[in-house]
């Protein structure tokens, strides 16, 4: 029907310029990608962009919101399988690793953090401190990921990044330093 905001032709025109979107972002910078490039790139108007959305970064955070809401989270998973799970589903979507590297104008690290808190078991206390430590470490964990090619599994990065908070092998470092 036409006008109706969900129907078959919306969903395709959104799907279209998301995709050019994600394309963009494989060769620029989210602040280097033009509306009129979109629109040119996805064969649309620039008055069908903005029904849509009011800029690229409007775009970005509906990818980003359609992916984690499409996640299905495992129902009372640990920590480690919850992270695995989410690497996962990441892994398997290629074009979406680009979003790591929109710098401070994406939420979806911090999307998929409430979604693992809000589905998994009740986290170990943190402050804020380490919070914030963590966050930061996992962000640079997985742009290093993205960037390498992802060469390893969701599971050897889940390990790895499990280590890592743990500060696993570093008692003989913390020897030394002491």
């Amino acid at each position: 029907m036409v006008g109706v905001k969900n129907n078959r032709r919306a969903q395709y025109t959104q799907g279209i310029i998301q995709q050019t979107v994600l394309s963009l972002l494989e060769s620029k910078p989210i602040n280097a990608i033009s509306v009129t490039e979109v629109c040119a790139q996805a064969d649309v108007n620039r008055t069908t962009f903005y029904r849509y959305y009011t800029d690229i970064y409007d775009c970005v955070a509906s990818i980003e919101k359609a992916f984690v809401t499409s996640l299905n989270p495992l129902e009372g998973a640990t920590p480690t399988q919850a992270l695995e799970h989410l690497l996962t589903a990441f892994y398997e979507d290629k074009k979406l690793s680009n979003l790591v590297f929109v710098e401070g104008k994406t939420k979806l690290l911090e999307r998929m953090q409430a979604l693992m808190r809000r589905n998994g078991p009740e986290p170990p206390l943190i402050d804020d401190y380490q919070g914030t430590y963590i966050g930061a470490g996992l962000q640079s964990i997985l742009k290093k990921w993205v960037k390498d090619g992802m060469p390893e599994t969701p599971r050897q990065l889940t390990q790895i990044i499990i280590d890592t908070i743990l500060a696993k092998d570093l008692d003989d470092l913390r020897d030394q330093v002491l």
